[in-house]
């Protein structure tokens, strides 16, 4: 699971979904695992063991492939998840979104991987309640 600690909290929501109504194993990857920290702790839970982390870029880290081999199924979580980027950096933003995931699609593709790629509602540019006036009710 890529962004398994992140702002979307799918990733966190389900890693403890999966430990606790589940006898799955989870590979979390994440530059951060502060909201996954409890599921981690060794030997003070039932799924100790059941859950690895581990500390990955998917910009620029050579285990990507190898641990994406080592699962059944790939679920993409990792977004840039920051509402003022993305009217002040949209070309980085999308970058971060979608080039940046390129390697998860082509890993899983090679490797004949199940892949779950999430993304954020702003993929789909302005709502029509950010062209209403902001004293609208729908706004």
């Amino acid at each position: 699971m890529i962004g398994a600690g992140g702002f979307i909290g799918t990733g966190s929501h389900l890693c403890e979904k999966l430990m606790m109504e589940t006898p799955q194993k989870v590979l979390a990857l994440d530059v951060y695992n502060e909201k996954i920290k409890h599921l981690l702790e060794p030997d003070t839970v039932e799924w100790s063991g059941r859950i690895q982390f581990h500390r990955i870029n998917i910009k620029h880290d050579s285990r990507l492939e190898g641990l994406i081999k080592m699962a059944d199924l790939t679920i993409h979580l990792a977004v840039i998840c920051t509402p003022a980027d993305y009217n002040t950096l949209p070309l980085e933003t999308i970058y971060n979104n979608f080039i940046d995931a390129r390697p998860v699609v082509k890993y899983c593709s090679e490797n004949n991987k199940r892949l779950i790629h999430f993304s954020t509602c702003e993929v789909y540019g302005k709502t029509t309640g950010s062209f209403l006036p902001k004293d609208h009710p729908l706004a």
